[in-house]
């Protein structure tokens, strides 16, 4: 069972998607670029280019693992990726990236696009939100939906996450 996955952080001012590696545990790949996507980007913009992300997301054995653990040892891709925001949008710090953010995922298992809104519950922690019947909220679809389709679901979901900062 292969399971291919993206991270869509989204503020007021962007949309970022990181792709995960995935192993014992799933890592953000700390070579990948680091693409800023308008909040107003098109649907079939966003679709693309969440497809692209997925594509590159793949399985790794222990060693490869080990090897990328021990490569961001010190979080060196997220502090890049935090100092670039920063400078890009003004922010003074940490708190100010993180605290209007929205989580959600993308992945792909058995076929079946899976859409899955996170609860923030630290500024870069994110858990699951579950229905009144204690099951994870969360969305599927077809895998060969259009970039289009993706792209407006994906924003259609961000409406279910939810955050300590944030009031409803």
């Amino acid at each position: 069972m292969s399971e291919y996955s993206v991270l869509i952080k989204k503020t007021e001012k962007f949309i970022l998607v990181n792709y995960f590696l995935e192993g014992v545990l799933s890592v953000l790949d700390p070579k990948q670029d680091i693409n800023l996507l308008p909040p107003n980007i098109t649907y079939s913009a966003l679709g693309k280019h969440i497809r692209e992300n997925l594509s590159k997301s793949r399985e790794i054995d222990f060693d490869e693992l080990r090897a990328i653990m021990s490569l961001d040892s010190d979080d060196t891709f997220l502090k890049s990726l935090e100092q670039k925001i920063k400078e890009e949008f003004s922010y003074k710090n940490k708190k100010e990236i993180y605290k209007n953010m929205d989580f959600l995922s993308v992945s792909i298992m058995n076929n079946i696009i899976i859409i899955t809104p996170w609860h923030q519950d630290s500024l870069d922690g994110y858990t699951a939100i579950e229905d009144e019947n204690r099951k994870w909220v969360r969305f599927e679809y077809p895998i060969d939906i259009s970039d289009e389709e993706l792209g407006k679901v994906v924003m259609e979901g961000f409406k279910y996450c939810t955050s300590i900062y944030k009031k409803k």
